[in-house]
């Protein structure tokens, strides 16, 4: 009797452990940035201008551009890879995320994304699950980040811009491909003593962005 007892309690013992690993995620052990922020303007750094060398001018003949070997005009999306219009050379000429966009339309979505970037929203909704971030600023705007290092087509203004999400270590990097083999990085990382959410923006002329939030304390939007 007790020999038979001992099956359902081995089997009720695997069911406990399964119960416990099944929540999970891919990313276990990682932080987890799920919920809603309150931007500490207190602790965040004010807008500042940002000026990335003449790499979102649009202009024709971009110095910078002729100085990296890369024609006037012959701006593949906003990767730098090829003509625009033309397949790229990674593969990106616009079969999967729609007609490749010229350089004016390729300038102006970096543009807009630094505006972003410069002007913070009040806060931000996250929704953080296995290898996939969703964050939603204050007006809608939402975008959708995949942690594993693949690349995330974003809509921005006539253009699509290109990220890739990785971890390092604790924190969560973003890069934003901005031309010419420039990037545009944005880390997340959960401050231990405070837990609250720093996101810190970097440009490629090296200027930085530091913004801290706060968690809200409802995870009812504002």
């Amino acid at each position: 009797m007790k020999r038979w007892l001992a099956v359902p309690a081995v089997a009720l013992g695997l069911l406990a452990t399964t119960a416990v690993i099944r929540p999970q995620s891919v990313s276990a052990g990682k932080p987890n940035f799920s919920g809603v922020w309150m931007l500490n303007r207190d602790l965040s750094d004010k807008p500042s201008r940002i000026d990335m060398g003449g790499t979102v001018s649009g202009k024709r003949g971009d110095e910078s551009d002729r100085a990296k070997g890369v024609p006037p005009d012959e701006f593949d999306r906003v990767t730098g890879d090829g003509r625009s219009g033309a397949p790229g050379a990674r593969g990106y000429g616009g079969e999967r995320y729609g007609p490749a966009s010229g350089i004016r339309d390729g300038a102006t979505a970096i543009e807009l994304l630094i505006g972003e970037l410069k002007n913070p929203s009040p806060f931000l909704t996250i929704s953080h699950a296995d290898t996939t971030l969703t964050v939603t600023s204050a007006n809608d705007r939402t975008r959708l980040f995949q942690t594993n290092g693949q690349r995330d087509p974003h809509q921005v203004g006539g253009a699509t811009l290109l990220s890739a999400s990785r971890w390092d270590g604790d924190r969560l990097v973003t890069e934003y491909e901005a031309g010419g083999g420039r990037k545009i990085r944005i880390v997340y990382t959960i401050i231990p003593e405070t837990r609250q959410l720093l996101e810190q923006v970097s440009f490629s002329n090296g200027q930085t962005i530091k913004r801290v939030y706060d968690r809200a304390r409802s995870t009812r939007r504002p």
